[in-house]
């Protein structure tokens, strides 16, 4: 999701090695310790207080799978990122905007839908570096406490996570120590030179050492997100090089060798991980350390992240992180089976799902997002992932906005809710389209575009015949009503089609519609029967006339 910060705006969408697929078996989410029964005090200064002393975090990790440490019982994430966006910035932690009540009533109405956890940004607000001089600021180091307080005080535990380095404070002038023609600065610099590591460990030095002297309740901290999306730029040295030799912070690698640039970037990510986390236990040795990412783009091949690299499957084998936040949303170019099999997914640590959202340029009303992300979340379970946070709270006022969970009367917080669904991978909200999951059978296909994509409920997938007109796709019924066909149109160019939409009954019966006219791409074809037909087996689209090759989006066949 974007994230507007000063140096660039991050893309965060989870979304685009080969992994053992398992099947999950969940359980209703374990509670938390019970919430206390009084707003807690306001945070104390750092020089009123002693030494802090570690406590165990209210969730840990055994066997591979997040528990609640007091009881061993199963912890399955559940939640939500929560920002506040103003003047594009995300305010949550920012003293001048920062609302106890309103964040201690959110917090309250997630705990009692039974929601676990809230994933917060630390430094998007552009207030978390000190404007003059170097550190961080102590009013908003006092924000983050409260917030654990808050947090705490409602049974709710929290995953921080940093989009960048600040970009005030004096880490930039750190990693820009090693900046050079190998190395032009920002994300390339950050997390491959050795002053970009030290800029890094510095600021999770400083973080974590303001927290502890505030005796911060870091038990409620599910898991230190090193960065929300960590990624390099392709187009900048020393990925755009073949040739030379390069050093980084983890060692010299000679461009010019087969794979030395993959290996390059794991290696001195590896190393950057390992030192930040090592910080980080120095401060709070129960804590978690985990880090976000979108898909790598192989092996199977995808547009997510257009020019930037990730690479995470070597990492999934052997890194310093105690579980993985992986991003992925439906409608992308590839599903969620090949998603994970591009992460490097492995049972041996869990993996939450830490953006996950139904983009409102994708699903048009907020019924079939819910349907569609209940069954994504549902299909991860298979591959996977171990929890899962939707974006966001509030809506992001952005071009690639998603469905807030606050939106159309809070349709979505009801129907994702702990309380209301129990097992996320076992969906309740029912599909209304009599077609969705049926068997297919086409005239032929496109190997990338089957006929399930027609009825597979996303409107960002279709059956393409990958071949001009006269095509046909018929799907299997099982004895409904039918009173309605929606068509969603997947054509180019645009111009005059003739579709026939044959209706077949158990007793052999047949009804056949016609549509005959102009139609573009993202049209809705309408259907009506004035008398609804009944004891339906079998619903035939055929077209007989098209200007390009033949394809629908999506196929719904509804009651009257």
């Amino acid at each position: 999701m974007l994230i507007s910060v000063g140096l660039v705006t991050v893309v965060g969408c989870g979304q685009a090695t080969t992994a053992t697929t398992t099947t999950s078996t969940t359980t209703t989410p374990a509670p938390v310790p019970p919430p206390e029964t009084s707003a807690p005090p306001p945070s104390a200064a750092p020089t009123t207080l002693g030494p802090y002393v570690p406590v165990e975090h209210t969730v840990g990790i055994v066997d591979g799978s997040f528990v609640v440490t007091a009881t061993g019982d199963p912890f399955i994430v559940r939640g939500v990122n929560y920002f506040r966006l103003v003047d594009w910035r995300d305010r949550v932690v920012d003293p001048m905007i920062h609302d106890r009540e309103r964040v201690d009533a959110d917090f309250a109405n997630l705990a009692e839908h039974g929601y676990n956890t809230v994933r917060i940004f630390l430094d998007s607000c552009e207030c978390l570096g000190a404007l003059r001089g170097t550190g961080l600021r102590d009013d908003t180091l006092d924000v983050i406490t409260e917030l654990m307080e808050l947090a705490k005080r409602h049974g709710i535990v929290l995953l921080f996570t940093s989009n960048d380095l600040p970009d005030t404070g004096g880490y930039r002038t750190i990693s820009g120590r090693d900046d050079s023609a190998y190395f032009p600065g920002y994300r390339n610099s950050d997390f491959l030179t050795a002053a970009g590591h030290e800029a890094m460990r510095t600021y999770w030095d400083d973080l974590l050492s303001g927290l502890t002297e505030r005796h911060a309740p870091l038990e409620v901290v599910l898991g230190w997100s090193i960065l929300n999306e960590q990624w390099l730029f392709t187009d900048q040295p020393p990925l755009s090089l073949d040739e030379g030799q390069v050093t980084t912070a983890a060692g010299t690698y000679d461009l010019s060798q087969p794979g030395a640039k993959r290996t390059m970037v794991i290696e001195t990510v590896r190393a950057m991980v390992a030192g930040v986390a090592d910080v980080i236990k120095r401060h709070d040795p129960h804590g978690l350390v985990t880090m976000g990412f979108f898909s790598p783009q192989f092996p199977n091949p995808t547009g997510i992240g257009g020019d930037w690299y990730v690479d995470t499957a070597p990492l999934v084998e052997d890194s310093a992180l105690d579980f993985f936040d992986f991003h992925a949303y439906p409608g992308e170019d590839i599903g969620i089976a090949a998603i994970a099999e591009n992460f490097g997914i492995s049972d041996a640590k869990p993996v939450v799902m830490g953006e996950v959202g139904a983009f409102t340029s994708r699903f048009d009303d907020v019924e079939r997002a819910g349907i569609t992300v209940q069954r994504w979340i549902a299909d991860s379970c298979d591959v996977g992932f171990d929890g899962w946070l939707y974006w966001g709270w509030i809506r992001a006022p952005l071009a690639d906005a998603t469905w807030a969970l606050t939106d159309a009367d809070g349709y979505l917080f009801e129907a994702l809710a702990p309380i209301n669904q129990p097992d996320p991978c076992t969906p309740t909200l029912i599909d209304p389209s009599h077609a969705a999951g049926r068997p297919t059978r086409v005239s032929r296909a496109l190997a990338d575009q089957p006929g399930d994509a027609a009825v597979d409920g996303d409107p960002t997938t279709a059956w393409g015949a990958g071949g001009d007109a006269p095509q046909w796709i018929e799907i299997d019924l099982d004895g409904v009503t039918v009173g309605v066909v929606e068509l969603l149109v997947s054509q180019w160019p645009a111009g005059r089609t003739v579709h026939e939409i044959t209706l077949t009954t158990s007793g052999g019966t047949t009804v056949t519609e016609t549509i005959d006219g102009d139609t573009d791409e993202g049209d809705t074809l309408v259907v009506t029967y004035d008398e609804p037909v009944e004891d339906v087996v079998k619903v035939r689209v055929r077209t007989r006339v098209s200007p390009s090759w033949v394809a629908w989006y999506e196929i719904e066949v509804l009651s009257p």
